[in-house]
């Protein structure tokens, strides 16, 4: 592990010396020479390889380390590193200069796949900026992205419609529900207003049958006091029975 260190040191010291020595001879110029251009391949290449070697425990290490430009680098390193497997060798390299600015743009062959990985150096500040890698994934796995993605859309879509016609079809039940309370409410209020209406009957009922007692105790005082030849005022009824032997009366 300590090894490996000291090789990751080496690569960037070698990487700062041939940045310093860039910014030094060619300082004036603008364009890229092919001398340059070589130096800033190698470096990349001698990164690539060096970083694709680490292990899990050594790229932890290093993230830890505060420094920008290595825990950018490994960082974008691990999030592909399961994708790409290990490396194999350099497909194309292409150096581009702006201003003060080189980009170097690498096509590595790994194990599982292709990565263009893009190596930016600052020559007015003499340091590596940043290093990314991107995996150039096979037609073949493109397309087989794209058809799920499809499929994914189209599913959602389908489940989204088949929701819908449920709802749809419960509204029938709603108007089903609200006719059955409506009816329970009906009926729950029609038997409270019948003893209302039948009250009215009893009470005439009631006051029929007692006028005809006030009638019939009239007749009887006034009999009673013309067979005892006396007022009939001094008479008090207590009740009237009916009797059914009312032939011996």
């Amino acid at each position: 592990m300590k090894r490996k260190l000291k090789s990751l040191l080496v690569v960037i010291c070698a990487l700062a010396m041939t940045l310093a020595m860039s910014v030094s001879v060619f300082a004036a110029e603008t364009e890229v020479t092919e001398e340059e251009a070589a130096n800033y391949k190698a470096a990349a290449e001698s990164l690539i390889a060096q970083i694709a070697g680490f292990t899990d425990e050594e790229i932890d290490m290093y993230l830890q380390q505060d420094d920008a430009f290595t825990t950018t680098v490994l960082g974008s390193w691990k999030s592909v590193r399961d994708e790409l497997g290990s490396y194999s060798s350099i497909v194309s390299q292409e150096v581009e200069r702006e201003d003060d600015i080189v980009t170097v743009n690498t096509v590595a062959q790994f194990e599982k796949a292709k990565a263009d990985v893009t190596l930016v150096l600052d020559l007015g500040q003499q340091v590596y900026t940043s290093m990314s890698y991107n995996v150039d994934y096979p037609m073949s796995v493109t397309m087989q992205r794209a058809g799920m993605n499809t499929l994914m859309g189209i599913g959602i879509v389908f489940l989204m419609l088949v929701f819908l016609s449920f709802v749809i079809g419960l509204f029938k039940y709603i108007s089903k529900i609200q006719d059955n309370l409506t009816k329970k409410k009906a009926q729950e209020e029609a038997p409270a207003a019948a003893p209302a209406a039948a009250v009215v009957p009893a009470a005439e009922a009631a006051d029929e049958d007692f006028a005809d007692d006030l009638e019939l105790v009239a007749v009887i005082s006034a009999a009673i006091a013309a067979y005892e030849n006396t007022s009939g005022d001094s008479f008090v009824v207590r009740s009237i029975k009916k009797s059914k032997n009312w032939r011996r009366a």
